[in-house]
């Protein structure tokens, strides 16, 4: 480990005696600290009742959600060319535990706190051929850990922000021996590759594979058409708008537009974190602001299920895992995240579903950029965000085009499920020989 590594670890120690308190903290922080806590305990427990040292394991790290269910398609992929392969799927988040139980994935739970002993006691547990992680989310000690022991470790779907912390001091100096020790990096495009060598990334070592989110966006919305509705029918002459994975500023924008389109616009909304708190938040504001109070999803009598003729109120829905089906439904859609600091939210899934895309200022994604480029997408500013929005409700013809050239470039885009399954399986495959003491051929 690098001086830096080492001083980042003895923090980690420091605070070890403290966690056991993590119950005083907000209740997802709280479990997010209390799974990793425990998780070596959990790994450990599993291995000694499932694991098979004959057969290769792969583990596959994702912080959340979003970064796991855009490695969905690999996993499958992989599982289905390869019966023999067990697989861990670890994350660092309660959003993430909830995606990762849904995958092909032999054991799964929280990524072990990142302090050698609770890195060394999964390690020898899960005895991974191959550690990967999607997107960009490493850790430092337990990448250490495992290239010490000579696990091959690889990163798939890696994109770059271009205003990631990570490219920035201090997380870069601490980060940049961890990026270093990647044996096989596939960048979602070429464009990734400068800002990958910055972090630390071996040039040798990077290979553009594409992003397997865009197979997961086409896979989610091809099984959701044709299966009944979820959503209440909308009023006649509405145009829906639905507002994926909001934030506090983009409900404002969308609440206010709703108030001002009256009639012309059926809001849905469905915030990223659905919880009582912001159901409450969201019920309180568009009484501020429409003068109703709005309908909320797991609420809705089938008396809801009925339209009616002008103004509706706003559709909340409190729930999660349904935001991919749900796009279908509606005729625009306006992603969260990029009205503050919070990072734009995925804009695959509207565009797989034919939806013009729109995002506030702060749009940080290439697929944003090349959305907007082929005039799929329009970024929008706060001011004036109303009538933005009422000039896309005022053209269908507008909204067609748009959709269409959308959904065409989710529909172009190369397939990376393919490359990133090669990938880690020649990842896979070293590491299998080397713990079995085989020097050549391909693993079971």
């Amino acid at each position: 480990m690098s001086p830096t590594e080492r001083l980042y670890s003895l923090a980690i120690g420091a605070l070890r005696p403290l966690l056991p308190a993590a119950h005083l903290l907000p209740d997802k922080l709280a479990e997010a600290v209390r799974g990793r806590r425990l998780a070596a305990d959990r790994a450990r427990a599993w291995a000694a009742e499932k694991r098979e040292a004959e057969r290769p394991l792969l583990w596959l790290h994702g912080a959340s959600a979003g970064e796991l269910a855009g490695a969905a398609p690999v996993l499958r992929k992989l599982r289905g060319e390869r019966p023999g392969l067990q697989v861990a799927v670890t994350c660092s988040s309660p959003s993430g535990r909830t995606t990762a139980a849904g995958l092909a994935a032999d054991y799964h739970g929280y990524v072990p706190l990142d302090a050698r002993p609770e890195c060394e006691a999964a390690l020898d547990a899960l005895r991974p051929d191959a550690l990967v992680f999607a997107k960009l989310d490493l850790w430092p000690v337990l990448c250490a850990a495992a290239a010490g022991r000579g696990v091959p470790l690889g990163l798939v779907n890696a994109t770059v922000r271009p205003g990631s912390s990570r490219l920035r001091w201090p997380v870069r100096g601490l980060m940049r021996e961890t990026y270093a020790r990647l044996d096989a990096v596939g960048a979602v495009s070429e464009r990734e590759r400068g800002p990958l060598r910055e972090l630390g990334v071996p040039d040798a070592a990077i290979r553009v594979t594409g992003d397997a989110a865009f197979e997961q966006a086409r896979t989610r919305v091809e099984a959701a058409r044709g299966a009944a509705p979820r959503l209440p029918p909308r009023p006649p002459g509405a145009v829906r708008l639905i507002g994926g994975s909001t934030w506090p500023a983009d409900e404002e924008v969308l609440i206010e537009a709703a108030a001002g389109l009256a009639s012309e616009v059926e809001l849905v909304i469905v915030p990223h974190e659905p919880s009582e708190e912001t159901v409450e938040r969201l019920i309180a504001l568009c009484r501020d602001r429409t003068g109703s109070v709005p309908r909320i999803w797991t609420r809705l009598s089938t008396a809801d299920g009925v339209p009616s003729p002008g103004p509706v109120s706003p559709l909340v829905v409190d729930a999660v895992g349904l935001l991919a089906e749900l796009y279908l439904e509606a005729d625009m859609a306006l992603v969260g995240g990029a009205f503050d600091a919070t990072g734009l939210h995925s804009v695959i899934e509207p565009a797989a579903a034919g939806l013009p895309v729109l995002f506030g200022p702060l749009h940080d994604r290439w697929e944003a950029e090349d959305l907007l480029e082929r005039g799929a997408a329009e970024a929008i500013e706060r001011p004036g965000a109303t009538a933005a929005i009422g000039d896309l409700v005022a053209d269908p013809e507008r909204r067609r085009r748009m959709g269409e050239a959308a959904r065409r470039y989710v529909d172009e885009a190369p397939d990376a499920t393919a490359a990133d399954c090669r990938l880690i399986g020649e990842l896979v495959d070293r590491g299998f020989r080397a713990r079995r003491g085989v020097s050549s051929g391909r693993v079971p």
